[in-house]
């Protein structure tokens, strides 16, 4: 997650609150985002600004469904080059590939991963960074959200089978399934939405592989734009392409930089990342470029991510993409 993002999203949740009657003070509280700025749609603001308005909102909101009426007022024209990208895929697939290898050009506090069986496919979503209060809140509008790019997608029906949440029902069934077509399944261990394993493959209307190739780079440059060049992550970043293969821990980093361990961990959590983080970005980054342009056996991809052992990285592989990396050569 970077520091900073498109005011964007913060306008359309802010639109929202005023249409159910809530104040433009009531929702800006403490967040340091002035009216002024709110009327300029190019501005940017920090994240955790955008978190204190979700805050306030979740304290204003008495029915219980802000969150989810939110999330379907997130379209896939919404988020730009983005959306754009998704919509030109050859398939779901494809447009969830594209989807999670930029998580962070969305306006999601949430992370996404898919999950597959033989006959099942399973988006989840996690928001375990954030407080318990804010959770829930976040994790519906973001599933919401989700659901609703899935539809614009297949324009418009997305087949959903089951959407599972990790907390118990607090509206009555016919609100969700006025909004989801379907009622969800609750208490459950994951968050996330359940379809059929077929759908990833089927083409979508929009596709086109010359404009998805252009958008791919537009959203890379993006993404490569909003790291700024000083910023602690970077830095993290390119310490650990370098010594990735050499033992890497955060421990050397930090006397590398000449910081204690503290104040690293309090320096990245400012950017709202972590270490850790930040090592799993980099090392599924390569380990997915080293499996399909490489002639590398994966046991040699292992060691040259740092892995002491193939198992921890199978491990690993299959904690990010929901699959084994020997599956992605294959494909």
């Amino acid at each position: 997650m970077t520091e900073t993002r498109p005011i964007g999203s913060a306008i359309l949740m802010l639109n929202l609150a005023l249409e159910k009657g809530f104040t433009a003070q009531e929702c800006l509280q403490n967040t340091g985002i002035s009216q002024e700025l709110i009327r300029d749609a190019n501005a940017v603001i920090q994240t955790h600004q955008e978190l204190v308005l979700i805050e306030n909102l979740e304290k204003l909101d008495t029915s219980g469904q802000l969150a989810l009426e939110l999330g379907q007022h997130y379209h896939l024209t919404s988020y730009g080059i983005w959306g754009f990208a998704l919509a030109t895929s050859a398939n779901l697939r494809s447009a969830i590939e594209v989807g999670l290898n930029y998580q962070a050009l969305t306006f999601a506090f949430s992370t996404f991963s898919l999950h597959e069986d033989q006959e099942f496919a399973f988006l989840q979503v996690s928001c375990d960074h954030l407080s318990n209060e804010l959770r829930q809140f976040v994790m519906e509008r973001d599933a919401s959200a989700m659901i609703n790019i899935h539809r614009e997608l297949f324009s418009p029906v997305m087949p959903i089978k089951e959407i599972h949440f990790d907390w118990g029902p607090s509206l009555e069934p016919d609100i969700y399934h006025n909004l989801f077509g379907i009622t969800p399944k609750f208490n459950q261990a994951k968050n996330g939405v359940l379809f059929k394993r077929e759908l990833l493959d089927l083409p979508l209307p929009s596709a086109n592989e010359g404009s998805r190739k252009i958008l791919m780079a537009q959203c890379q440059d993006l993404l490569d734009s909003r790291h700024k060049e000083d910023s602690t992550a970077r830095r993290v970043r390119n310490y650990i392409l370098v010594h990735l293969d050499q033992n890497i821990s955060m421990q050397g980093l930090a006397d590398t930089m000449s910081v204690s361990l503290r104040t690293l961990r309090r320096m990245l959590s400012q950017e709202d990342t972590s270490f850790r983080g930040l090592l799993d970005e980099v090392r599924e980054t390569l380990a997915v470029e080293l499996i399909q342009n490489t002639q590398l056996s994966l046991e040699e991809i292992s060691y040259r991510l740092g892995y002491s052992d193939t198992a921890n990285f199978f491990h690993a592989f299959k904690r990010w993409r929901g699959h084994a990396p020997n599956k992605l050569r294959s494909n």
